[in-house]
């Protein structure tokens, strides 16, 4: 979603006559962030294959011809000149209808690895703009590495860091990390205590309450603890923190990085381990550490940003490496492919 926002931004401002469309799931978050991103907007119905537990597929054979069908029908309606897929199931049905149409379609694909869906409309697709050039090998279209588009609250980069941080923001993603939560939960008496960190925490609508409890028990220190469910406007709070520890999906990565905030970055098991090939660049240009998500407790935790905290050296060389490999400016070079498809 939220890469899909920031190339409408992008060609709003190179391309502005253009005309924008962002179809998303009925009954998705979408519905109710990207109206207020001031897109014309319009649902399909989904459905997400499961290829772990097949039973739960029962009502796929029934939801995609319809998906098929409301595609087509906002194709015919709307007339794109290109049409732009950022992964995903939803995406889908609508990139296939554009090519039933001959319409051009370009891809955009956040993770090393990509996705099925991406690996498969690659089939139909002008060009795939990347985020990483090993993606490549896995794709049947040209791709261009352009990293991954993040919205225009992440395109200033940040220049005026400490010595040492002293902000810790942590993301788990909108839905929360349980496991970052936990061991966040043992860890904070060290972190706002001991180590003085002002600590703000994307903590999921589950885990918030049980987060937001631990506060009292912390005494003084708890006033520099923040738990937050979510937040769909994290520029701000990005900007504010001088280390970031998160989940290693493809959009928490480049909004961060384009700012340029050194990482702790605890890949997740799930989907089988992709996030672990995300963090590959950033870890070995030192401006990550990874944390694998079998260690991720209270102590692995503590350890790790004390060592950070207390050498400034260390901070220094993340912050340079972090500068070098962030690309705030994904957005505008999608942009711009997409502006070239439509003119040739």
């Amino acid at each position: 979603m939220f890469p899909a926002i920031a190339v409408a931004q992008a060609l709003s401002q190179s391309e502005p006559d253009s005309t924008l469309l962002y179809v998303g799931r009925h009954g998705g978050i979408e519905e109710q962030v990207v109206p207020r991103s001031g897109l014309a907007f319009k649902t399909i119905v989904a459905a997400k294959l499961d290829m772990e537990q097949l039973w739960r597929n029962w009502s796929v054979p029934f939801i995609v011809p319809w998906a098929l069908l409301q595609s087509a029908r906002i194709v015919r309606a709307f007339q794109p000149d290109v049409v732009l897929g950022t992964g995903g199931y939803v995406s889908a049905p609508l990139v296939l209808s554009a090519a039933a149409f001959r319409v051009p379609v370009v891809l955009q694909e956040q993770n090393a690895l990509p996705g099925r869906t991406t690996r498969l409309l690659s089939h139909v697709a002008r060009v795939v703009a990347t985020a990483y050039p090993e993606s490549a090998r896995y794709l049947h279209a040209t791709s261009v590495v352009t990293g991954t588009p993040v919205r225009k609250e992440f395109w200033q980069r940040r220049t005026d860091f400490p010595t040492h941080p002293g902000r810790l923001l942590i993301l788990g993603g909108s839905q929360g990390a349980h496991r970052i939560n936990e061991a966040v939960a043992a860890a904070l008496p060290e972190l706002v205590g001991r180590l003085g960190l002002d600590v703000s925490h994307q903590t999921g609508q589950r885990d918030f309450n049980q987060m937001e409890a631990l506060k009292v028990n912390l005494g003084p220190p708890g006033s520099r603890y923040h738990p937050f469910a979510f937040d769909e406007d994290l520029g701000p709070r990005v900007h504010n923190a001088d280390l970031v520890l998160s989940r290693a999906g493809a959009g928490a990565i480049s909004e961060v990085s384009a700012v340029g905030i050194p990482m702790l970055l605890v890949p997740g098991p799930f989907a089988g381990g992709h996030q672990r090939l995300n963090v590959e660049p950033y870890e070995a240009a030192g401006a990550a550490v990874t944390i694998p998500d079998a260690e991720c407790d209270g102590p692995r935790l503590v350890r790790e940003v004390s060592e950070i905290v207390h050498d400034p050296v260390r901070y220094s060389k993340m912050v340079g490496a972090m500068g070098s490999l962030g690309r705030p400016h994904a957005a505008e070079q999608v942009a711009a492919l997409i502006t070239r498809i439509t003119r040739h």
